[in-house]
């Protein structure tokens, strides 16, 4: 008995000096750089001894990276702690000897600040320890590991003492919580740790952009607000995407503007997302909100205005908690009400609907993320991508097709326009009493067909007819019984012409007639069928039966004559008819002075 006790004690030695000598983690390539996540060595306290190599961790308790303590037994415990890690590198393996002489170190995300060792010395820290600490939770940093942190068998112990502030909240991190710890080449892990801050600084340059280009929209037509709403909402994005970023800590702003202030912008960033992020969509879906919604808009508001106004850090992690409550029921209630409106042909709110369902699925992640409830990269930032990206598109679309119906508009407005302005040009060439061309049509009738003479060398010819004693009907009966027989008379002439031919009033009594290839004869037997018809036509005219007469002058167009010429001829013939005694055609000769001309009357 006594020799199977003897054997279990020397088992249990055997046992925990293998725990004492474990390694946690074997390298033989550093080709790339290789994730040092999974389970380091943890204990609560504070003891500078724990950074000597020498120091056996066997019996510290097991944690895993990147984890919140919180969710590993350590819920309520603030103050200071070490992380401990045994790496051992097989330095037979083919580079492995060159590639550690350029070896670091990559840390992510770390509550409160930190101080990190490698063979028993500091090589850097992220924020400051007590007594003068200062939090720089959100902190990536590379650290060079110096060749004698190595032991000649290829052993390093890396040690990081780490710190968490006193105040608490649901909502609250700590220790090595979230992000890519990484050994490898320093300049390996630069590219792998910097990549993705390259792409979030032309994400946000790009958001800056489109958000200042929409605000200045808003300033050149202000009644649009959506534009107002969009550049606001994509600015406080492209904001809050650069206080979570690395930039901040590279650009040397922490020489004029403390820590605090950046938490500050972060936060009142934030919080206050919400609030005009409604708005937008209240805008693009065209909504009147109810009163409560607006209430409910305003809490934001309010929250963002307390984490800003509040001094000091400690108000941010009391207040996290309430906000991403709050944000819950806001988040699904958005995307209820875009996929209400997407069901009932919303055009805008179909195409909102994906980005909605993206930015709900991120928010609820980071939440669980911050929460320590599982273990995912962040998405928020893509959630803003999501919900900028669709809410634009609508935004694009719904111009889109205002400008369409516009332009519709227009364009029917145009046509409109081009009738009215063709009535009103084919008015400025009628007679509003007869409703015939008046001069400037009928002049413009005649160029055209002189113009087809020069063309086809057939003739034309051209009538001049006028009321005779017109004055009589005006002094017996009045000027309504004077253009009463204006305007029988031309209807009585206007019916008795060829659909090529045309009649207008050329003032006064006068009317003239405009024959395309017609001769002088055939005019002349057109002339004297119309004073015939005339002659003996009788109107009737409130119960006065009126009886009238007509004298005509012909005329022929002649190659080299003008149409004023033509007209005068015309006129000369007419002339000649009144002096005659009236109610005859007067012929003019061509080549004969205008002086002379045939008469014809009485003949058909």
């Amino acid at each position: 008995m006594h020799k199977i006790r003897t054997a279990v004690v020397a088992l249990l030695c055997l046992l925990c000096t293998v725990q004492a000598m474990a390694v946690e983690f074997s390298i033989d390539d550093l080709s790339e750089p290789i994730p040092i996540t999974g389970v380091w060595r943890f204990h609560t306290g504070d003891d500078m001894t724990w950074a000597d190599p020498a120091y056996k961790h066997g019996r510290w308790d097991n944690i895993l990276v990147p984890r919140d303590w919180r969710r590993q037994g350590y819920k309520d415990f603030t103050g200071m702690a070490w992380y401990r890690a045994e790496f051992e590198f097989d330095l037979s393996a083919p580079g492995l000897s060159e590639d550690i002489n350029q070896l670091g170190i990559s840390l992510g995300r770390v509550h409160s600040a930190y101080e990190i060792y490698a063979g028993g010395k500091m090589i850097g820290n992220s924020g400051a320890l007590p007594p003068n600490p200062e939090s720089h939770h959100d902190r990536k940093r590379i650290f060079s590991i110096p060749m004698s942190a190595i032991d000649d068998e290829g052993r390093l112990t890396i040690a990081v003492r780490v710190w968490r502030e006193g105040v608490l909240g649901p909502a609250s991190t700590s220790g090595m919580y979230e992000g890519e710890f990484l050994v490898g080449k320093v300049f390996d892990l630069a590219k792998e740790v910097w990549f993705d801050e390259v792409l979030t600084l032309m994400l946000v340059i790009a958001y800056a952009v489109i958000g200042l280009y929409h605000l200045y929209l808003y300033w050149r037509n202000p009644r649009i607000y959506e534009f107002l709403w969009f550049g606001v909402t994509t600015l406080l994005v492209a904001v809050y995407s650069l206080e979570v970023s690395q930039w901040k800590y590279v650009s040397g702003a922490f020489e004029w503007l403390p820590m605090v202030a950046f938490r500050k912008i972060e936060y009142g960033t934030i919080y206050l997302l919400p609030a005009v992020g409604l708005q937008l969509i209240w805008s693009l879906l065209r909504f009147e909100p109810p009163r409560w919604a607006q209430v409910y808009q305003m809490g934001f508001v309010l929250l963002s205005l307390v984490a800003i106004a509040i001094p000091g850090t400690d108000i941010h992690v009391h207040t996290l908690f309430l906000w991403q409550m709050y944000l819950i029921p806001g988040l699904v209630g958005v995307l209820l009400q875009v996929i209400w409106f997407a069901a009932n042909g919303h055009q805008e709110a179909r195409t909102m609907t994906l980005g909605w369902a993206i930015f709900l699925f991120a928010a609820l992640n980071d939440i669980m993320v911050a929460q320590g409830v599982v273990q995912n990269p962040r998405y928020l930032t893509l959630g803003f991508a999501a919900v900028l990206l669709t809410m634009g598109l609508s935004l694009a679309n719904r111009f889109t097709r205002m400008y369409s119906h516009l332009d519709g508009e227009v364009r029917e407005r145009t046509r409109e326009l081009h009738k009215t302005n063709e009535k009103l040009s084919e008015a400025a060439r009628l007679d509003i009493l007869t409703d015939l061309l008046n001069r400037r049509g009928f002049q413009e009738k005649v160029e055209i067909e002189i113009a087809r003479v020069g063309r086809t060398r057939r003739p034309f010819s051209i009538l001049m007819a006028d009321v005779d004693h017109f004055k009589a009907f005006n002094d017996q009966h009045g000027h309504a019984c004077g253009d009463f027989v204006l305007r029988r008379t031309a209807e009585l002439l206007g019916k008795q012409l060829r659909d090529v031919d045309t009649i207008a009033r050329w003032g006064g009594e006068e009317f003239v007639f405009l024959l395309p290839e017609t001769t002088l004869d055939g005019a002349q037997i057109l002339a004297e069928k119309l004073r015939n018809m005339v002659e003996r036509t009788q109107f009737s005219y409130d119960g006065i039966i009126l009886s009238l007469t007509v004298t005509l002058g012909v005329a022929q167009f002649q190659k080299g004559m003008s149409l004023e010429e033509c007209l005068a001829r015309a006129d000369a013939a007419l002339y000649r008819g009144k002096q005659a005694g009236r109610n005859r055609v007067v012929v003019d000769e061509p080549g004969e002075p205008e002086a002379e001309g045939r008469e014809v009357t009485g003949q058909i």
